[in-house]
């Protein structure tokens, strides 16, 4: 174990160093042990240079909008709602011992994750039982996309993307931050055994990063058919293909970009992220998990290219940090008829939130914060309306004193813009299918009233933005 962490600290300080400031920091504050042994050698005889300027220290993120100003359409079975599982037995991994890791069932409790995600789906189809509430979740997707008061058929396509971004093998027992394989075999059962769908038309992808053996081998032996599309296509899982058919056009920079073909041919999207701080973007939840979704015209990565567009910190080599106001290419690619048009239910695995994205989990990614006190955050988040979730997720986030330094900058401008969307405050036009029609709002956002109470307008009684749901588990 101690191996594992030896060799992803010295990978994230080497990349982070660019970054400057309290980011690059952050990367290297690892147990004092593996400190110790990471330090890197220093040159017998090391060339004059210039020392290159320190990057500004940012103070932590604040909102330029008022608590309980909702922006934007709020939508959903309940519109605005948010629903949010918390249970601090369900994640006991010391964050030490990596043989098993976070990853195994004696860490992470297949039956306490399974618990709270079905409550999160009652809670946002508003039912007392899974199935049913999953009907209504695409009953009211449906009829907000014209095709009637109908839910899941037969033989209909659901595409899953998840945030693997840290995984680059197929193996995943190491320190790497993903998606709990614990939460991913329990959606599955979700779909399959609630919803009906066919193992086969399940399809789970992260078109540039690999899927991990500690998902993959569970998955295909419990639903053999199940889809695993990745970077690379080896070991049972396929490779990403660009569908050169329907372009995704950035309303700036010159940029575009094509969806893989899984993602064009599905009926249905469940985007599932992460929670976490972020060097560049200040976090990364459900809007920039789809990083992992553009391609180039040659099937390589986009998200490089799109960097610049995005960027709300400054210091070192990276893009200029945009302020509020500005244009978001997190709004175009989201925006997308065939991304976020087809998305019916946004999740959030908080289980173990690490404090940005090249980060890997250790025991300080454990948050002070109520209710967490010390321990991990142990959370299931899940709702319909996009902007609303990555909304309350920035809330919890620049709440955690453990990422002061982390959640800075604009973090919410791309927020404005997708609640804006249809008059967004930078005036650009969002159109990125190039329909000739801007976008229309694409959710709900707001701040809460303060890190104490939790509480957002509906939960105030005003009625027009978000709902945060604090899941009663059995």
């Amino acid at each position: 174990m101690k191996h594992d962490i030896v060799s992803t600290s010295r990978r994230d300080f080497l990349k982070n160093s660019m970054l400057g400031g309290a980011a690059a920091i952050a990367v290297t504050q690892v147990p004092a042990a593996v400190s110790a042994q990471t330090a890197l050698p220093v040159p017998t005889a090391a060339p004059a240079a210039t020392p290159r300027p320190a990057a500004p220290v940012q103070p932590p993120f604040s909102p330029i909008d008022s608590a309980n100003s909702p922006m934007g359409t709020a939508f959903g079975v309940k519109p605005g709602r948010v629903a949010w599982a918390f249970n601090s037995k369900a994640t006991n991994w010391d964050g030490v011992n990596n043989a098993p890791g976070w990853w195994d069932d004696s860490n992470t409790h297949p039956e306490l994750v399974a618990s709270m995600l079905s409550g999160s789906i009652r809670s946002v189809g508003d039912s007392n039982s899974d199935k049913e509430a999953w009907n209504k979740i695409f009953i009211d997707f449906n009829k907000r996309h014209g095709k009637g008061s109908v839910g899941y058929k037969k033989g209909e396509k659901i595409v899953i993307k998840y945030n693997l971004n840290q995984v680059h093998n197929n193996d995943g027992k190491s320190n790497d931050s993903y998606i709990a394989p614990q939460l991913s075999q329990a959606l599955l059962r979700q779909l399959v055994q609630q919803v009906g769908v066919a193992p086969a038309d399940i399809t789970v992808y992260d078109a540039i990063r690999n899927v991990p053996a500690t998902i993959y081998d569970r998955a295909t032996k419990e639903f053999p058919g199940v889809h695993f599309v990745e970077t690379t296509g080896t070991e049972g899982r396929e490779k990403a293909v660009p569908d050169k058919s329907k372009p995704l056009v950035f309303a700036q920079g010159g940029l575009t970009f094509y969806l893989p073909t899984v993602v064009t041919q599905a009926n249905y999207m469940i985007n599932v992220a992460g929670l976490k701080g972020h060097t560049m973007a200040g976090m990364t939840v459900c809007a920039k998990n789809h990083q992992g979704t553009v391609l180039k015209e040659d099937g390589s990565l986009g998200a490089r290219d799109v960097h610049p567009t995005i960027a709300v910190k400054g210091g070192g080599r990276g893009p200029a940090p945009q302020g509020m106001g500005a244009y978001n290419g997190l709004v175009d690619m989201n925006g997308h008829p065939d991304v976020g048009g087809k998305t019916m239910l946004y999740i959030i695995d908080g289980l173990y939130a690490s404090h940005h994205n090249e980060y890997r989990l250790v025991a300080d990614c454990k948050w002070d914060s109520a209710p967490f006190n010390g321990n991990w955050t142990s959370s299931v988040f899940a709702s319909q309306d996009g902007v609303a979730i990555d909304s309350v997720a920035l809330d919890f986030l620049r709440s955690e004193p453990t990422l002061k330094t982390i959640v800075t900058g604009a973090v919410d401008n791309y927020l404005h813009e997708m609640a804006m969307a249809h008059e967004a405050p930078s005036k650009t036009v969002y159109d990125p299918a190039k329909s000739g029609k801007t976008l229309a709002s694409m959710g709900v956002h707001e701040h809460w009233n303060n890190a104490t109470d939790k509480k957002y307008s509906r939960n105030l009684g005003k009625g027009t933005g978000i709902e945060l749901v604090n899941v009663k588990l059995a």
